[in-house]
């Protein structure tokens, strides 16, 4: 795995089939005579024998090659370093106060002076550690008190020796200072690997599986989650993974020993981890162990035994979670439907064909997850009995046609990514209704819907926890003719029917045959809008009005074979003091070969008006495209398929801002 690594950094390919020694071959053809810099991180491995054969694999870089280790242990330095080790010292106690004074009070104006003074004794305690100053600040920013922060200084878990403890008291203090509903939610983030990414949305769904948590008042139990995720992280348990906006956790190594300790202390002897297939295969007395732990079995990726599925299955008969996921499993069997415990299944990406009818007597499934499961022709007839369901995930499920027969009674359901509208009075739209959906729905066959008010019916616009939409018509075959008028005004009237909720944030479009869109996808009803995607609309003469839509960031056009502008002043009354497209930052054009101009009003790109901060424009097939001077935020450009016509506005280009540029012209193109 090591290998693996440093030779995709290094930008190489290593495949899984790989051997040792072909892998070391390809790390010396790649390092060869050149200088490197490698940076182990966190190094636990104590095996000299495998640093002897990395080193003897690494030496063949040239002169001022260096290899960098960080490693708590000491024994490992010895065997890695042929320099003396340089070790790392605490921070003082003043930056730790920095930390811990910053966590604590946060952007507050007020002082505190008594309780700094306590805190400054406080961080006495930290050792330099700045992970402990960090959680000690986010264990006292709920407290103002002169007693609190004493009881904290004065706490006995101080006292505990590493030795014994192995996790550092400060840690250990802010868990016994978690309230009770929290402490099983963060013990329980111990069954993944240190230095797991961990899914925000995955990890409430399993807390949900325990009965870890429970909805509260008005707020849903995911809402519930959420904000222990969200507490967990303030007080510095759990962190959030940059550039994921919050959606992906990780835990620090300490932190997960302390989750560890704390699970083991409830079942003395036993580590938390995922339990695979094959052990629980082997293990009867792993098995029992799994049984009274109500932990969840992992099956691996690679091909096991259909045959031996059933009996594992009926030695979990208490199962919580089952994962299947990215597996090559065809078929579930009978026996699932044994597992009346089960509250989370997931099948995610995995080969199967088929789900057995016993699957609708699992009462308690919360979570059903078939995401990617590509090869899936149907869902069991009888599903509407799943009346615990909660979230129910299609998304990329391309085989399946239709819908099962009155899903729509599944009033728990919050997720519902996939609907398909069935032919004649099967499927209608009108099963949406009382659903109280969020996050994405992708609405498929809308070509099938030949009354609007039955797309009324669906009542998209009361649905205010959607934020992601799909739309989509049949596509149709490129060398067909245009839609018969009646297709063309139906499709319209159908659109305008499913207006959605103001807190949408995504709009997906595909396959529409009108000429026109509704009025509720222009500039007052969907501020919220930060990307809006349009494909195959190629009976479209005019875009809707999204140049004054604020929070507006991607656009993506896509076969529009008429649409001249992406945004023209029919009324001809447009303010030219108004800014257009103020926040958007990604724009692709792709196939418009009417496509005349950005702005019917053409105006300076990057100026007052339009465009202020564009980064990335991709144009592919826009053979009749003009643009205006581009804007000195462009940082990405990519033209392919230019002709002549366009060859213009590359000399507008601020090079200096670019970071990457990219043309490709078609053959014959005049210079």
């Amino acid at each position: 795995t090591l290998l693996k690594a440093m030779i995709e950094s290094g930008g190489g390919s290593a495949s899984d089939l790989m051997h040792l020694d072909t892998l070391q071959r390809v790390l010396w053809e790649l390092l060869n005579n050149k200088r490197y810099l490698l940076v182990l991180d966190d190094v636990w491995n104590e095996d000299q024998e495998k640093w002897s054969e990395l080193r003897n694999a690494m030496s063949c870089g040239s002169t001022g090659s260096s290899i960098i280790v960080t490693t708590r242990l000491k024994k490992v330095a010895d065997i890695m370093g042929t320099l003396p080790p340089h070790y790392l010292k605490g921070l003082s106690n003043e930056h730790c106060w920095m930390l811990m004074r910053e966590r604590a009070f946060g952007h507050e104006k007020e002082e505190f002076p008594s309780l700094e003074a306590i805190g400054m004794q406080i961080v006495n305690k930290c050792a330099g550690v700045p992970l402990a100053a960090k959680a000690l600040g986010g264990l006292l920013r709920f407290k103002r008190t002169e007693k609190e922060w004493n009881y904290v200084k004065e706490s006995e878990i101080w006292e505990l020796p590493h030795e014994e403890t192995l996790i550092l008291p400060a840690l250990r203090l802010s868990y016994h200072h978690l309230p009770l509903s929290l402490r099983q939610c963060f013990a329980y983030c111990a069954v993944f690997p240190k230095d797991t990414f961990i899914r925000k949305e995955e990890l409430i769904f399993m807390w949900m599986a325990h009965g870890y948590i429970s909805s509260k008042g008005a707020l849903e139990v995911e809402d519930v989650g959420n904000g222990i995720c969200n507490e967990l992280v303030l007080r510095s348990l759990l962190q959030c993974v940059p550039h994921t906006n919050n959606s992906t956790l990780i835990m620090h190594d300490l932190v997960h020993d302390l989750a560890q300790s704390i699970m083991e202390n409830k079942v003395p002897g036993t580590q938390v981890q995922r339990t695979n297939f094959r052990s629980a295969v082997s293990s009867n007395s792993k098995i029992r162990q799994v049984n009274l732990r109500k932990k969840f079995i992992l099956f691996p990726t690679s091909n096991q035994p259909e045959m031996d599925m059933p009996l594992v299955l009926n030695n979990f008969l208490r199962l919580r979670i089952l994962d299947a996921s990215y597996t090559g499993i065809e078929n579930l069997p009978y026996v699932v439907g044994n597992l009346k415990h089960l509250r989370h299944l997931n099948l995610s990406g995995s080969e199967i064909r088929s789900l057995p009818d016993s699957l609708c007597s699992l009462w308690n499934l919360h979570v059903l997850n078939l995401d990617g499961c590509r090869k899936l022709e149907a869902l069991p007839k009888k599903m509407r009995y799943l009346i615990n369901l909660r979230h129910l995930f299609l998304e990329d499920c391309e085989s399946l046609t239709e819908m099962p027969s009155k899903i729509g009674e599944l009033t728990s359901l919050r997720t519902l990514s996939l609907f398909i509208v069935g032919h004649n009075k099967d499927s209608p739209l009108e099963e949406l209704k009382c659903l109280k959906l969020g996050g994405k729905l992708r609405i498929r066959n809308l070509e099938r819907v030949k009354n609007p008010m039955d797309a009324k019916k669906a009542t998209l616009a009361e649905k205010e926890n959607l934020r992601h939409l799909c739309l989509e018509w049949k596509p149709e075959n490129t060398a067909s003719k245009s839609s018969e008028e009646e297709d063309i005004v139906r499709d319209e009237k159908v659109l305008e029917a499913l207006e959605s909720h103001p807190n949408l944030e995504t709009l997906d479009i595909k396959g529409f045959r009108g000429r026109c869109f509704p009025v509720w996808m222009s500039n007052s009803s969907l501020e919220k809008l930060v990307g809006v995607y349009l494909k195959n609309c190629e009976n479209c003469l005019h875009l809707p009005q999204l140049g004054e839509l604020p929070h507006l960031k991607s656009l993506s056009l896509k076969n529009l074979a008429r649409v001249e502008y992406i945004l023209e002043d029919q009324s001809g009354n447009r303010s030219t003091s108004v800014q257009q497209f103020p926040s958007l930052e990604t724009l692709y054009l792709t196939t418009l070969p009417k496509m005349k101009g950005l702005l019917k009003e053409q105006v300076t790109m990057g100026s007052a008006e339009a465009f202020p901060n564009l980064e990335e424009l991709q144009i592919l097939d826009c053979s009749s495209l003009k643009l205006p001077p581009l804007s000195s935020s462009l940082k990405k450009l990519k033209k392919l398929g230019c002709s002549s016509l366009t060859l213009a506005s590359l000399s507008d280009v601020d090079l200096n801002t670019l970071t990457e540029l990219f043309v490709d012209f078609k053959e014959n193109t005049a210079t």
